[in-house]
């Protein structure tokens, strides 16, 4: 198993950016269209708020004239800890990683209040040779760095 993490400085409300995640996922792309075009619920989930064994596809664009989009599970919630935890179900990404498990961390420091959020993705790669996901990284950052404005400067949840 490998890990890559994007992690980023948040100047919006800790909680706020944690509860975007969680309860209105369905927002990304109006925030961050130029990565997020579609997000919807999958296998007759009906409700955008969170739950383990909760299931949304995504589709987004990596790279410029790509496309992807992936199915994905939620696996963990831990409220007081702001983290969730997902599993990808399918997608074009699995013909390079037996596994892709991302983490979702809003973290909040008690002694300068200051926070962070932060992805991790665990990964297994079918084959040694395969690149490691950098580009999903680079991704999430901007994801972060736009939700992050939006809660800033805009937008409410």
């Amino acid at each position: 198993m490998h890990t890559r993490v994007a992690e980023t400085s948040l100047q919006c409300s800790a909680d706020l950016f944690f509860k975007f995640f969680k309860e209105t996922a369905c927002r990304l792309p109006e925030v961050c269209g130029d990565i997020v075009q579609k997000i919807e619920l999958a296998d007759r989930n009906t409700s955008w708020i969170d739950v383990v064994g909760s299931r949304k596809r995504i589709y987004f664009t990596p790279s410029p004239g790509a496309s992807e989009n992936v199915k994905y599970e939620v696996e963990g919630i831990d409220d007081s800890s702001k983290k969730i935890s997902y599993n990808v179900l399918e997608g074009s990404m699995l013909q390079l990683y037996k596994t892709f498990k991302v983490t979702f961390e809003v973290t909040v420091f008690e002694v300068t209040a200051a926070s962070t959020a932060k992805w991790t993705i665990i990964y297994d790669k079918l084959d040694p040779s395969y690149k490691d996901p950098d580009v999903y990284i680079g991704l999430l950052l901007t994801v972060n760095n736009e939700v992050n404005n939006c809660l800033r400067y805009c937008c409410e949840v």
